[in-house]
């Protein structure tokens, strides 16, 4: 049975066969490589081209056998692939939440010069101004990868969760995405 692969599981999946593999599969000897430590693990054959196609290195291709799957679920540990997608489904813990009763910033709730104190683990502070539109100022910044005099898109930032901003212009540069406080999200979150 063929399974779609642009399937949150099936990245997943990719994710742990690299983590188990040591490092990312990117090059053609990786893949190579990876395809001779599956059968070294398993003693089950995946072609370099399955996993190429897998990994999206070879375009025209969006969907996998399921012993394909199967095979990579027990290179990880499980007897299966619908084994390692029901491991999936107890562990994955929190996935969405309606977010309510949460400190949060809007833009379209400030004026421009408003000053929001945000910080995140592990000692990240930052004073942003918010300019106007959806545009944002650092003017303070300590232990941050954002700089005095950055600027990035942002239309909420949440207490508690990550803040992804768009189109952030550091030391010049523009940026497309910018995440902050990917592991524990926004700590501090405060209007000056």
């Amino acid at each position: 049975m063929a399974i779609q692969t642009n399937t949150p599981e099936v990245h997943a999946l990719k994710r742990a066969v690299e983590k188990r593999y040591g490092h990312s599969v990117d090059s053609r000897t990786d893949f190579m490589c990876l395809a001779i430590d599956i059968e070294r693990v398993t003693h089950e054959h995946i072609a370099e081209n399955t996993l190429r196609r897998l990994w999206g290195r070879l375009r025209g291709y969006d969907t996998a056998f399921t012993r394909t799957l199967d095979v990579m679920s027990r290179y990880v540990g499980y007897a299966h692939w619908e084994s390692f997608c029901d491991d999936i489904k107890r562990n994955a813990g929190r996935d969405s939440d309606i977010v309510s009763g949460k400190l949060s910033v809007k833009s379209a709730d400030l004026e421009p010069g408003d000053r929001i104190r945000i910080g995140w683990l592990p000692d990240r502070l930052c004073v942003v101004e918010y300019i106007g539109g959806l545009t944002f100022k650092a003017i303070q910044t300590q232990n941050s990868t954002l700089q005095v005099g950055d600027t990035f898109e942002c239309n909420i930032m949440l207490k508690d969760y990550p803040l992804f901003v768009d189109n952030l212009v550091h030391g010049g540069e523009l940026c497309q995405r910018y995440a902050i406080g990917i592991d524990s999200g926004l700590k501090i979150l405060e209007k000056l």
